[in-house]
């Protein structure tokens, strides 16, 4: 089967993909381990102590790099890799140079590199949800396949609207609880057995997912983006991943549906409907994995332009909060001192690198599964 084939298809990577992903991952997740100003592993009185500051410490493990992407150095501001610093020794150096407030430059590279991580990781599988979902109801059901009761369906779409309405002003733990409820409400609504034909009423799910598509893009996508973000109280990562999400899953979606379109007529599908399996199990079972081969695909493609994207807000000043550092922040900074080049190099090329490796990729996964069909 197709999943098979998608297990291959990552075996078969370049050998140059390998190791640039496997470093990518391992310098976002154990960025604090590589640039941190505290002691990694200390032992004090007898006692064993991680992430101690060097202050209330006597002595311990160091990490490779002795800042953090927040540490100050006032005695090496704006400094170039190449000029003379004020160090103690070379262990000490900045070796990417120094910010206007004299923050080192490398360990704001890995803090960013664990930003493009945790936003590409949790940007791709929120817009999949969505994507999967709303593909789902779109391409299996289409216009005519959800029939739901009336009574039911017209308290609960009152109560929809309400909930919307607060969840635009609740805080975020309140917008989460009413957020699931509703979701749990819909599939209960959903799964319920067919009603009568009179005293049920038709939702038609492919018009209102692809009217909703269409409008996403029919306003360009960075101003869309502006005006969602203004919602938002304080600039947050979270913000940047649910906004990235909330434009991406019609990407999924649209290749989603024509995979159902294309697959929900066979004779094994109407076989399994024929024995009693439940529409949520057909798609599970027959449909997804089939379906898999384009949305890793989009997917791979989805994670550059998730981390692009959010360097792009990022340098706009709308993305990460102010005690956060990302590629995109970095790079603002070289716009108000033209003679830092470090600070744009450096980020650039990290941004440079990832998009490259990760549309490669896509690129290597579409060309095996396309020679396999």
């Amino acid at each position: 089967m197709r999943r098979g084939r998608i297990d291959r298809a990552f075996i078969v990577l370049n050998k140059g993909q390998w190791p640039a992903l496997i470093l990518f991952i391992a310098l976002g997740v154990f960025h604090n381990f590589i640039a941190n100003d505290k002691y990694l592993c200390s032992i004090d009185d007898g006692k064993i102590s991680f992430f101690k500051s060097t202050d209330s410490a006597k002595n311990g493990l160091r990490a490779i790099i002795p800042y953090s992407y927040s540490t100050i150095d006032k005695k090496n501001i704006a400094v170039s890799p190449f000029e003379r610093q004020n160090v103690k020794s070379l262990y000490y150096r900045h070796w990417f140079g120094t910010d206007s407030l004299g923050r080192d430059v490398l360990a704001g590279f890995l803090h960013g590199c664990h930003i493009a991580l945790v936003v590409g990781v949790c940007a791709s599988l929120l817009s999949l949800i969505l994507g999967l979902i709303l593909g789902f109801l779109s391409g299996y059901y289409g216009d005519h396949g959800l029939r739901v009761r009336k009574l039911a369906f017209y308290p609960l779409f009152f109560i929809s609207l309400l909930a919307f309405f607060y969840l635009i002003y609740l805080p975020v733990h309140y917008k989460l609880i009413i957020l699931f409820l509703m979701v749990v409400l819909w599939v209960l609504m959903i799964n319920e057995k067919k009603a009568v034909h009179r005293k049920s009423v038709s939702i038609p799910m492919d018009m209102l997912i692809f009217r909703l598509i269409d409008i996403i893009h029919s306003i360009p996508a960075l101003f869309l983006i502006l005006i969602v973000l203004v919602l938002f109280e304080k600039a947050s990562v979270w913000n940047v991943i649910l906004v990235i999400a909330l434009f991406r899953w019609p990407v999924i979606t649209r290749h989603l549906r024509a995979e159902i379109l294309k697959l929900k007529q066979e004779n094994y599908i109407e076989a399994s409907k024929a024995i009693g399996l439940s529409d949520l199990r057909v798609f599970n079972r027959h449909i997804l994995p089939m379906a898999l081969s384009p949305i890793i695909i989009v997917m791979s493609f989805g994670f550059a332009s998730a981390i692009l994207l959010e360097s792009t807000l990022s340098f706009l000043g709308i993305g990460v909060s102010v005690d956060q550092v990302s590629w995109g922040s970095i790079i603002r900074e070289a716009r108000f001192d033209f003679k830092s080049w470090w600070l744009a190099l450096f980020p650039g090329l990290g941004i440079y690198a990832i998009v490259v490796l990760f549309n490669s990729i896509g690129n290597r996964l579409n060309e095996y599964l396309q020679a396999r069909n």
